[in-house]
């Protein structure tokens, strides 16, 4: 993270005080710009949220001391182009209505992020679909007992409160989204390729880096889908990057993920890697047309289709015929 330095800060005031006039105010005005754009305000300090009283200093992570603050979770934050982690602690005492309660205590995580698309790819980590929301509040969001996640511009915030109620927690995301920068969420242009019909909501997510891939599922994990700093489609061509979404009406529940290339992979090379991977996992495997197949022990449709750079996959569809429309339907957005 690119840090403020001190000695060119007090350089700039002594510039700007010999200085007369606009041509002043214009050089203070960029100092404190510079000043905020390396050192938000949101980083340094979070008051005036109602109910809640800060305690002590805020705790600060870079690259380098992320690993020590997430016990094994750091890496796939780093994947989608972290900057700095600023970590609040809050109390909320009892009200007059509740004599002899305990007091509340609530951590804010405030992650900034390289860009408000890598913050809400992060965010969408979480997302399973369905996620409670608090009306008022613009920027994409989800309350529940205990914890909240917010995103915002480049920053994606977390809150962690196993004493408070999902109210308690939207309260307090509300009182919080305005102090955080930026206009609204920055969601990847790329979601808008995942047909809306069926869709569950809250469920799209973005998908930056090997690990998220390998959350995502077991059939996209292995190297040469690219998802690596290196990229899998050529050498130079830069990392793949996917966006997911999931379908239908619990239990008849299904994912669509769609595949981007920075380059068009060999198709013929790349459907026989895509059927090996295929073959370890289901039944009646086939390919025909350009369009492989399987069926878990479950009876569940998997399908993988592959045009120019783009490839789509449905996981888990119990219905082939919607399963492959929703396919093809998929790959003819993502061709326009």
């Amino acid at each position: 993270m690119e840090k403020w330095n001190p000695l060119a800060a007090a350089g700039l005031i002594i510039l700007a005080a010999s200085c007369t006039g606009s041509d002043a105010v214009l050089l203070a005005n960029s100092l404190l710009a510079a000043n905020s754009a390396v050192n938000p305000p949101v980083m340094r300090t979070v008051d005036g949220i109602p109910g809640w009283t800060r305690e002590g200093d805020r705790e600060t992570y870079t690259k380098g001391g992320l690993y020590g603050y997430i016990d094994g979770g750091a890496e796939i934050i780093l994947q989608y182009g972290f900057r700095e982690l600023a970590v609040f602690k809050f109390r909320r005492a009892p009200s007059a209505s509740a004599p002899g309660a305990a007091d509340k205590e609530l951590v804010l995580e405030i992650y900034r992020m390289e860009s408000g698309q890598a913050a809400f790819g992060l965010y969408s980590t979480k997302l399973e679909g369905g996620e409670e929301s608090r009306p008022g509040i613009k920027a994409d969001h989800w309350v529940s007992r205990g914890q909240g996640g917010l995103v915002k511009g480049g920053y994606v915030i977390s809150i962690l409160a196993p004493d408070c109620s999902e109210r308690e927690i939207g309260d307090f995301a509300a009182a919080l989204e305005p102090k955080i920068p930026g206009r609204a969420t920055v969601r990847p242009k790329g979601l808008d390729r995942l047909p809306g019909a069926g869709l569950v909501a809250g469920s799209r997510r973005y998908i930056r880096g090997p690990l998220a891939a390998q959350n995502e599922s077991p059939l996209v994990e292995a190297p040469f889908w690219g998802f690596g700093e290196a990229g899998g489609s050529g050498k130079g061509a830069g990392p793949t990057e996917a966006y997911s979404a999931k379908y239908g009406i619990a239990p008849a529940v299904s994912k669509l993920i769609i595949v981007e290339f920075r380059k068009a992979p060999e198709a013929a090379a790349f459907e026989e890697k895509v059927l090996a991977v295929f073959g370890d996992h289901f039944e009646d495997v086939r390919r025909e047309d350009g369009l492989i197949e399987g069926r878990n022990a479950a009876g569940r449709w998997f399908l993988f289709r592959l045009k120019g750079a783009v490839a789509a996959l449905v996981l888990g569809d119990p219905d082939r015929p919607s399963a492959l429309a929703r396919l093809d339907l998929a790959l003819a957005r993502a061709s326009r």
